[in-house]
């Protein structure tokens, strides 16, 4: 496990969603698509700021989203695919907010955007797990939760 408290609170942000994932209901997937995206949008505004990736100006969210994303596309911590994917799953979360029906998300959502979130820890913040160490992790999260 890291030492740093912010690659702790992500890892457990996406353990988190994986066991909501596992109870097989809508509102568990809405919710764990919620936390993925907020911990994607946590890792990329924190990696900006650590690495002074924005100029300090007024902008939306939505912007500054956009804008790190292209960025750390720029440095080559992601591809062209994985960009648009985040891009994606992020359009589909603000979705859900604007939306006064209730969307189902589907499993594979989940699990894609999983791992554009574990991509993220590796090449952001050097973090890298076995799926034998995110088993065991996740396990501890469902202990440490009930």
């Amino acid at each position: 496990m890291p030492k740093n408290s912010l690659v702790k609170e992500m890892i457990e942000q996406i353990c988190i969603s994986l066991l909501l994932k596992q109870s097989k209901s809508d509102p568990s997937n809405r919710l764990a698509l919620i936390i993925l995206d907020n911990l994607v949008e946590v890792a990329l505004k924190s990696y900006a700021n650590i690495h002074g990736l924005l100029k300090k100006r007024v902008v939306t969210s939505d912007e500054m989203f956009s804008s790190i994303l292209d960025k750390v596309k720029d440095q080559n911590k992601i591809v062209d695919s994985e960009k648009n994917d985040i891009r994606k799953y992020h359009g589909i979360r603000n979705e859900l907010y604007r939306s006064t029906n209730f969307t189902e998300v589907k499993d594979y959502i989940i699990d894609e955007y999983v791992v554009l979130a574990k991509i993220l820890l590796g090449r952001l913040y050097d973090f890298r797990a076995s799926k034998i160490e995110w088993q065991k992790m996740v396990t501890c999260t469902k202990k440490n939760l009930i």
